[in-house]
């Protein structure tokens, strides 16, 4: 778009002719003054042209108006190209307009008269030379935007890209750092090479519980109490990561012995308070493995040995801490060597049966004989079921190791005629898809009634899964087969399982009659044990007996059946039938279990939480207290 400006627009005519033939479809427009081209261009520019030549014919006119149209022009328009006609000589015009616009690039003298094919190149030329100062003005412009548009987003993509780093490497739970988080802590500082670092792995005990009785959500609530709790102890420089599930990690620097023995039992005291979880108040514990940096600046090996450390933690009961040491370093390596060994014993026949008499206490005549397995290693020799049990648990191999026992026993019980067999079945055996179905299979092909097998379970066989357990119970003693709960009081809740439970035979945990002869408290609940067991028509087995004494309080608490080193040792199939032949027992009615309702040498009375001891052949009351089970 052209515009021309003149007092007397009819002095423009001949330009204007030049115009339309240099910028041929191009408006043309001729205005009096600046402040109308401007408005004009205005109005163009909505509809998309843009005004590209501001031409100026003030010939005769003052000088001073034309610096005031060019000053218009130039403040509003400042890319476009400015022509001015003059007179040859009138240098008073010339002087002006380069004053006011100082650019010669932008300011083009025309000289009258015209030569209409001079002044028509002139003008295209600048009608070109403005396009290609716009389109490298707007390509720049759009060049601009382009980079803010580029730098916005790299701002945006690094924003997220921290985002992203911090949730890669922190727990969405607690908000603390997750397991990548700690080892690329615990990394850096190794290869710091400065003070000693400590690693302590902290599992939480018996948290599978809440998470089943309570909710998931319970136990997540219980995650985070815990890590703040945690958080608040941490020492200046230390590290706290929730490593996954109900495990944390914690790094501490430069602490000394004491200081890590003290730190460690601050953690147990902070894990094991009662703290309020979906409504319930709960308490449980902590275990702790503890390894120190030596020479070695290797992540995975000092959160090895701590992983060591913490197992052995729970191994010694839990709610502890463990240290790592080359002891710890020798058990693991046996402990491997044993889990190598297992698959291989059960394949090549290195496992055989050994069984225990289980006795009256009255007459001490044999009522059956629990089946306990033993293992004969070409490597380790003889190897405790105490030490080999646990890894096959862990390890899956309790389930084939578990039928060989069960259909090993169903077999040796048809040979030897009689007493029934007490098969041992872990947690893991118990709760196994069919498994009354699959021990009802066994004993059809062992040709062995179900009325002389009894399966032993602990508590937490029935607590992982209560309604698989009760259907596999109500199957089992349907066919006939008795139920006999183990370790009795040693476990979180044996009294509501007794009575939700169909438990033919209760059996008292050894670490009760170890001190049942010394010690009141054991024997308050021997008594106790025994006298609540006759109330609902139970057995009562004491576990561990290898003195008269501890026989002749037993018997006297209540305990119908004892069995320990007092009534034999366990043996092999051979002596049990030795041992038969040789009782000259008939074994037509097999003596029950459940333990008589009048004792022989006193009488037992419970009142509420209080329960009594009367013994009235030694003179007096025994003993006195509350009954109460203990936890494990």
């Amino acid at each position: 778009m052209a515009l021309l400006i003149s007092p007397k627009p009819a002095h423009m005519a001949e330009i204007k002719a030049a115009a339309h033939e240099a910028l041929p479809g191009c408006d043309v427009v001729v205005c009096t003054d600046a402040a109308r081209a401007l408005a004009r261009a205005e109005t163009a520019r909505h509809f998309g042209w843009t005004p590209s030549i501001f031409v100026f014919d003030y010939r005769g006119g003052y000088a001073g108006d034309l610096a005031d149209q060019l000053r218009l022009v130039r403040a509003a328009e400042p890319a476009a190209e400015l022509v001015v006609l003059m007179d040859d000589g009138d240098l008073k015009l010339w002087r002006a307009a380069l004053q006011v616009v100082q650019s010669p690039d932008k300011l083009t003298f025309m000289i009258a008269p015209l030569y209409r094919p001079d002044a028509a190149a002139t003008l295209k030329s600048l009608a070109d030379r403005h396009d290609a100062v716009t389109a490298r003005l707007n390509a720049a412009e759009s060049g601009s935007r382009t980079i803010q548009g580029l730098e916005t987003e790299v701002t945006a993509l690094k924003a997220r890209l921290e985002i992203a780093m911090h949730a890669a490497e922190h727990d969405p739970l607690t908000g603390i750092l997750n397991r990548a988080g700690f080892v690329t802590e615990l990394t850096t500082r190794l290869a710091r090479d400065r003070r000693s670092q400590t690693i302590l792995l902290v599992d939480l005990d018996r948290f599978k519980l809440v998470n089943d009785t309570l909710g998931h959500h319970a136990g997540d609530d219980l995650v985070r109490k815990i890590g703040s709790a945690m958080a608040s102890v941490m020492p200046p420089g230390g590290v706290l990561a929730r490593l996954g599930g109900d495990e944390f990690g914690i790094v501490i620097e430069g602490a000394g012995d004491q200081a890590v023995n003290e730190f460690c039992a601050q953690i147990l005291r902070v894990c094991s308070q009662a703290r309020r979880v979906a409504g319930h108040e709960v308490q449980i514990s902590a275990s702790i493995g503890v390894a120190r940096q030596d020479e070695s600046r290797s992540e995975v090996s000092l959160m090895r040995r701590a992983d060591l450390a913490l197992y052995a933690a729970k191994r010694e009961g839990r709610n502890r801490y463990r240290r790592y040491d080359a002891a710890l370093e020798k058990v693991t390596k046996r402990r491997l060597s044993i889990e190598n060994g297992l698959e291989q014993a059960l394949r090549t026949g290195q496992f055989r049966m050994a069984y225990q008499p289980i006795v009256t206490a009255k007459n001490a005549h044999v009522l059956g004989f629990e089946a306990l397995v033993r293992w004969d290693s070409p490597e380790h020799g003889a190897v405790s079921p105490a030490e080999f049990v646990p890894v096959a648990e862990e390890t899956g191999l309790i389930l084939d190791l578990g039928d060989w026992i069960t259909r090993q026993s169903f077999k040796d019980a048809r040979r030897w005629g009689g007493p029934y067999v007490s098969v041992n079945l872990s947690a893991r055996q118990f709760l196994r898809q069919n498994v009354a179905e699959r021990i009802l299979r066994y004993a059809e092909e062992a040709d062995l009634s179900p009325s002389r097998i009894q399966i032993e379970l602990t508590e937490t066989a029935i607590i992982d899964d209560v309604e698989r357990a009760a259907h596999n119970l109500k199957v089992l003693r349907s066919a006939g087969m008795r139920v006999a709960l183990d370790d009795f009081g040693t476990g979180y809740s044996s009294l509501t399982y007794l009575n939700q439970f169909a438990i033919d035979c209760i059996k008292i945990d050894k670490s009760f009659v170890d001190n049942v002869t010394n010690d009141k408290q054991s024997a308050i609940i021997v008594a106790s044990v025994t006298r609540l067991a006759s109330s609902l028509g139970m057995g009562v087995v004491a576990e561990g007996v290898e003195t008269e004494q501890q026989r002749d309080v037993l018997t006297a608490a209540g305990c119908g059946a004892l069995q320990g080193y007092a009534f034999g040792k366990p043996m092999s199939p051979r002596d049990v039938k030795v041992l038969l032949d040789a009782s000259g027992q008939k074994f037509d009615d097999v003596p029950t279990l459940v333990a008589p309702r009048s004792y022989q040498r006193g009488s037992l009375m419970m009142a509420s939480s209080d329960a009594t001891f009367d013994d009235r052949s030694e003179g007096g009351v025994y003993a006195r207290g509350s009954l109460r089970l203990a936890r494990g």
